[in-house]
């Protein structure tokens, strides 16, 4: 038999049951597509979770004065020299803010140009303080969105914010999540004058983790550093113990959805062969006068193999289909940014030709094992 022959036995020999071909087809498509998909989700859903904890300060390691302790205005500057990153400050006090003879709850954040880009604020309405407002220390401040739309305030009023009359340079949102105040009802003003007015002691520092540092490394060199130094105790927080764990978490379910789409796959290999076994009990007297006819063994297993070939192409495009779509649903009700990598297309499509092959070699070897004259016998 020439190689159009084989073509066209196998495919007339698909075509002969086209329901059970076409469940056949679907079982494996639907393996393929939930690997694809896993694997495509899994990779946008690591990116996604990297990308939350960068927002919620991934980079970043928080000290605060231990029991006996204080932190002081000017340690910030002092550590960075030490240890060569960005260190900014910050003061929290409640207090109030009055406009005329009324009176809203608030609280003063003192803290640094460098503080407000780290927590992510964005300036809703007027502007940010200038450069020399923050190094000078000048009496303008910004006000949190809610704060503002409860007290009706906006960019030029003058106000006062426990007993010291402040301008009020702009309107702001904060969109970084980890922060121990409501921005939403702070008012920001430079730290410098705020330990003017209010006192020397700074309730945090906040320093920056250089690239490729581990953020425990750099808590341990500046809780040392602030003990030898300045005989100050400190307590450091990062959140390196909180991102493994996710990425610990995270790692064990696509696994585990791996394996499922794994087992998937497995099942429409099976219904390949379970197939092909009953396409070799219905078809003996055909196997028999192939071989009656001078066909060998290998050209027997061949043909039975390129069916399962076939069907695993066929399987493997419409489960590419199937990933894709199933990969756009998902990605937009979970709101995931997807995307598909043809390495995993070319991946997932040669694991059904795998799964094709392999699931295909019992009944060719059973069809290629057949004696004539049992192939020709009448049950």
């Amino acid at each position: 038999m020439t190689y159009v022959d084989f073509w066209k036995l196998s495919l007339r020999n698909i075509f002969a049951a086209p329901v059970r071909s076409a469940l056949t087809i679907l079982g494996m498509a639907i393996g393929i597509g939930s690997i694809l998909a896993v694997l495509t989700l899994g990779d946008a859903g690591k990116v996604q979770v990297r990308s939350e904890m960068a927002r919620l300060g991934i980079d970043r390691v928080w000290l605060t004065a231990g029991e006996d302790s204080t932190l002081r205005y000017g340690d910030a500057e002092w550590l960075a020299q030490e240890l060569g990153t960005t260190v900014t400050e910050q003061v929290y006090i409640p207090t109030s803010v009055r406009i005329g003879t009324h009176e809203y709850a608030a609280l003063v954040v003192g803290c640094t140009s460098e503080y407000m880009r780290i927590m992510d604020t964005t300036i809703l309405q007027g502007q940010s303080l200038y450069a020399l407002d923050w190094q000078a220390g000048s009496r303008c401040v910004l006000v949190g969105s809610a704060l503002a739309k409860e007290a009706g305030l906006s960019p030029g009023d003058r106000v006062s914010v426990g007993g010291v009359p402040v301008l009020i340079r702009g309107i702001l949102q904060q969109r970084n999540e980890l922060s121990q105040v409501d921005s939403s009802r702070a008012v920001f003003m430079p730290v410098a004058v705020c330990c003017e007015l209010m006192g020397q002691t700074v309730h945090e520092l906040t320093l920056t983790v250089p690239q490729d540092v581990m953020p425990q490394a750099v808590a341990a060199m500046a809780q040392d550093l602030m003990r030898l130094r300045r005989g100050t105790e400190v307590e450091a927080i990062t959140m390196q113990a909180q991102i493994e764990a996710a990425n610990s978490v995270i790692a064990i379910f696509v696994d585990v959805l791996k394996w499922v789409a794994a087992i998937c796959i497995l099942v429409g290999g099976i219904g390949v062969m379970n197939i092909l076994l009953v396409s070799v009990r219905e078809r003996r007297r055909e196997i028999g006068v192939m071989k009656s006819l001078g066909a060998s063994q290998g050209q027997v297993c061949a043909l039975f193999l390129l069916e399962a070939l076939l069907y695993a192409l066929a399987g493997g495009a419409f489960g590419i289909l199937i990933g894709l779509g199933l990969i756009r649903i998902a990605g937009q009700s979970i709101g995931l940014n997807t995307s598909v990598r043809l390495g995993d297309v070319a991946v997932v499509f040669a694991a059904a030709l795998a799964v094709g092959l392999f699931f295909g070699v019992t009944p060719a070897m059973r069809a290629a094992r057949l004696l004539p004259v049992d192939a020709l016998r009448d049950d």
